[in-house]
């Protein structure tokens, strides 16, 4: 009895090393480098690294377990190589660039060695420890062919997860997030190119389309002092809006702003008809959904573009990181979201991105992103906590009514919360301010039958398309208001243009407007539509 609990304890003891060197690198990586922050420890992956342990240690052959924590090193030693050069995590189209480019990936890394040397230490070392246990042990742990196949299942698991999973087909889902352990994130992105991408580009048909890169020039003068803030809403569709001839006063703020020179809107229509696959194209500013230079490149990454010029970035968000899959995310200086104040969002909703813009600590130039969500269903359980915003009975109706009154509501509580974020900003700095709001996407709420945003339609992506100005010149609100903003590309090239950059896309279809469906890259469709006269859209197509 007592070497079976022996054998027990020491099976434990080396499972749990092997959850310390998958866990550790990222852990030492942030005494060598502060960007980006690397989430390290978290209770679920802890759980299932030490399954995966307690099955490593159980495998039959030492080679088996050698051979395996070789490759997640080495698969490692990618991932940091990737963060302490680029500052960011390594993704299926540059693990794919690496194996088209690999003596040139060889041929640097070896130039800079000596700057990165602690990559390989970071990961190697507790790696070759945790060998070195397992080596010692051998002989006390127990055995088992089933562990050696458990291992194999670990392995492939992202893959099955991928191939799997209900949004399989939105493979922007399964890029890295800050929010995941590097290991994870590692295994994940070589998931995907291997198992997805790799396939793809051996057997797709020819004729695909290659799309020419953008053309991004710097303005001849340089941004002046100011503030840029991009209000990102959730599920907010103008149909439902009093600004827009909604019968309910669902817009009090909005509408006190219709006679002021400075606020100028109008219906439009999202990048996409779901937020993960909308705000990848509306923050690397991309106009066709087939386009992968966008998310490949990311030459025209707004928060990057900024920072070229010197803002302060935010990333403030009621909503979780990954809503930024497939986003580069190094130029971010500050990147909070519900993930990393869980507590903030879940006692004050998305007043808590309030509390964010006062800690916020503005400099000359100031690049800000405020994502809310309280639109998300469930509509009521976002705006209960604030009984002056319940306008509409809930209770006691029948569902769809009920909805449509919590929407209503929900839409009172984000009109409250233009108004509070516009107040919060102006308290924090004196030169000019530009607010660009709009939403990720629409919503239907019965429209054709339909309940939600997944619908390939022109519905799912209407949204509204706001600029409000405080100090700003004249003459850049005449000229929204002579070309008035109509699509999420539209305003990301204003953006761009407000950072100092005008962008130059040679693929731009004059008057032709596209939406992608709810899967990145038109993975599950996309529309094509010509804007004929006041905006109306013309000649729609779907392509499945």
């Amino acid at each position: 009895m007592k070497k079976i609990f022996l054998r027990l304890a020491v099976h434990g003891a080396v499972a749990l090393a092997v959850v310390v060197a998958l866990m550790s690198p990222a852990y030492f990586f942030g005494w060598f480098s502060d960007t980006p922050p690397l989430t390290w420890f978290r209770v679920k992956y802890f759980w299932i690294f030490l399954a995966f342990g307690v099955a490593l240690a159980g495998c039959s052959r030492f080679r088996t377990v050698a051979a395996v924590l070789g490759l997640l090193g080495i698969l490692e030693l990618t991932q940091f190589g990737s963060l302490a050069f680029s500052g960011e995590y390594i993704t299926p189209f540059s693990i794919g660039l690496m194996f088209v480019e690999f003596l040139e990936v060889v041929e640097t890394a070896t130039a800079h060695s000596l700057h990165f040397l602690f990559v390989p230490l970071i990961v190697g070392l507790p790696y070759a420890f945790c060998l070195l246990i397992l080596r010692r042990t051998w002989s006390l742990q127990f055995k088992s062919r089933w562990f050696t196949f458990a291992v194999i299942v670990f392995l492939l698991f992202p893959l099955i997860r991928i191939k799997t999973h209900s949004d399989r087909a939105d493979i922007v889902n399964f890029f890295p997030t800050a929010f995941n352990l590097t290991l994870v994130n590692t295994l994940n992105s070589y998931s995907l190119w291997f198992g997805v991408l790799l396939p793809e580009r051996l057997f797709a048909t020819k004729g695909k389309k290659e799309f020419q890169a953008y053309d991004i020039r710097e303005m001849k003068n340089p941004p002046q002092p100011m503030t840029i803030v991009l209000i990102m809403g959730e599920s907010l569709t103008p149909n439902h809006m009093s600004l827009f001839g909604y019968k309910r006063q669902t817009t009090p703020f909005l509408d006190s702003l219709v006679e002021n020179p400075a606020f100028v809107y109008g219906k439009g229509f999202s990048a996409a008809n779901a937020t993960r696959s909308s705000l990848p194209m509306f923050y690397t500013v991309q106009y066709h959904p087939l386009d992968e230079n966008g998310l490949q490149r990311q030459d025209a990454n707004l928060f990057d573009l900024a920072k070229q010029h010197e803002f302060a970035t935010y990333y403030l968000s009621a909503q979780n990181s990954n809503c930024l899959n497939g986003v580069r995310i190094s130029s971010i200086d500050h990147m909070i979201t519900s993930d990393v104040r869980p507590e903030l969002f879940e006692v004050q909703k998305d007043e808590g991105l309030l509390q964010l813009l006062r800690e916020v600590r503005p400099t000359a130039r100031n690049f800000i992103v405020v994502h809310q969500r309280n639109l998300h269903l469930p509509y009521q359980a976002n705006t209960e906590h604030r009984p002056q915003f319940q306008k509409y009975p809930v209770r006691g109706l029948e569902y769809q009514k009920a909805g449509i009154n919590a929407y209503d509501n929900g839409v009172h509580y984000v009109d409250f919360l233009y108004q509070e974020v516009i107040k919060e900003v102006k308290k924090m700095t004196d030169g000019p301010v530009y607010f660009f709001i709009t939403s990720d996407h629409g919503e239907e709420l019965g429209e054709n039958g339909h309940w939600g945003h997944d619908q390939l339609n022109l519905d799912s992506p209407s949204v509204p398309i706001m600029f409000y100005g405080l100090g700003v010149e004249p003459q850049f609100i005449r000229k929204m208001r002579e070309k008035p903003l109509q699509t999420h590309y539209e305003m990301g090239l204003k953006i761009a243009e407000v950072l100092g950059y005008e962008i130059h896309n040679p693929e731009e279809e004059g008057g032709i407007v596209y939406v992608n469906g709810v899967a990145s890259l038109g993975r599950s469709g996309y529309l094509r539509f010509r804007r004929g006269q006041g905006g109306r859209p013309e000649n729609l197509q779907i392509f499945r």
